[in-house]
């Protein structure tokens, strides 16, 4: 199996689990003991009822938490939120009546255009500004959806990336999530280095701060390649969790804590990485999937199944 990597967040009093150093690396014994690590042979308890929340205005983005009676003063539905240019040399959009690709293109972020890094940062700046970013952080703060440390953890996130993809698109139909290859790059995007957006959280703003590697250092590709080696989805998809607990410690700051990590539009191109590699292995790995069945298996707040994430191209989008 592959090794295991520290988990992100801060939480419960305790102590890391001995062994926290790995090979060569710097251990990561002074950040915030986790809250949770990778457990893949329990299986997940899952009662949940989601609060009635009036913040939550579109059912499409927020499922289950979407308020019957949303109040007047919030966009609903986000339709028709228009591209409008953050910076003045933006090349001429693409307006919200254009047909939409038929597969949303995730990109590495350093093949991106300058317009299209604009773009997808006008897209979450907007997103932001309506009032719809923060209660869609704030349902991955909510741990009765069990969306880590257990086989749920990989085909949730995979629907949680859809959802922001989703909003982002009812801003500007071009934007899909890039994503952040941490273990070949092993370094931060510079070009979101400056980028802190204030996000409205239920428990009030947070402003992205970031601590960059003061606490961890990133898996590398010998870290990936260990976790591909698995042949079977349980020791595959906790290997892979360790790998993406690693990466939110050495970003640190907002990202270590799963309360506000979605604040950061870094935590996006992170998981979409880490959905690549699952969409990876799951073509070469055919009927490994999470072992997950009856109330546990619905990717709550939302509809899908776990069944419904086994194939990207039916969700709409692929990987360059």
């Amino acid at each position: 199996m592959a090794k295991r990597q520290p988990s992100h967040g801060s939480g419960h009093a305790g102590h890391p689990k001995e062994g926290g150093g790995h090979g060569g690396k710097r251990p990561h014994g002074h950040h915030p003991p986790p809250y949770h690590d990778p457990d893949y042979s329990r299986p997940p308890e899952h009662p949940h009822e989601p609060p009635p929340n009036p913040r939550y205005p579109d059912e499409r983005i927020y499922g289950s938490y979407a308020s019957k009676r949303p109040p007047v003063y919030v966009p609903h539905p986000f339709d028709h939120s228009c591209f409008k240019p953050r910076k003045e040399d933006y090349k001429p959009p693409k307006t919200c009546e254009e047909p939409k690709p038929d597969l949303c293109v995730r990109k590495d972020h350093r093949a991106l255009t300058t317009d299209e890094q604009n773009r997808f940062l006008n897209a979450y700046t907007q997103a932001n500004a309506m009032g719809a970013l923060g209660p869609l952080v704030d349902i991955h703060s909510n741990a009765a959806h069990q969306p880590h440390g257990n086989p749920r953890f990989l085909p949730w996130h995979r629907i949680y990336l859809l959802r922001l993809e989703e909003l982002l698109m009812m801003v500007d139909p071009s934007v899909c999530i890039p994503y952040w290859k941490s273990s070949e790059e092993q370094a931060f995007p510079s070009w979101l280095l400056g980028f802190t957006p204030t996000v409205n959280l239920a428990s009030g703003p947070h402003t992205v701060t970031r601590n960059i590697g003061a606490f961890a250092t990133l898996p590398d590709a010998t870290d990936v390649t260990a976790v591909m080696a698995n042949a079977t989805f349980n020791p595959f998809g906790s290997a892979l969790e360790g790998v993406h607990n690693s990466g939110h410690v050495w970003v640190g700051g907002t990202m270590q804590s799963i309360l506000t990590a979605p604040c950061d539009p870094v935590f996006w191109m992170h998981h979409a990485e880490i959905d690549r590699i699952w969409s990876v292995w799951q073509a070469s790995h055919a009927g490994q999937n999470p072992p997950l069945a009856g109330a546990v298996a619905v990717m709550d707040p939302w509809s899908e199944t776990e069944v419904d994430t086994r194939d990207i191209g039916a969700l709409g989008y692929s990987y360059a």
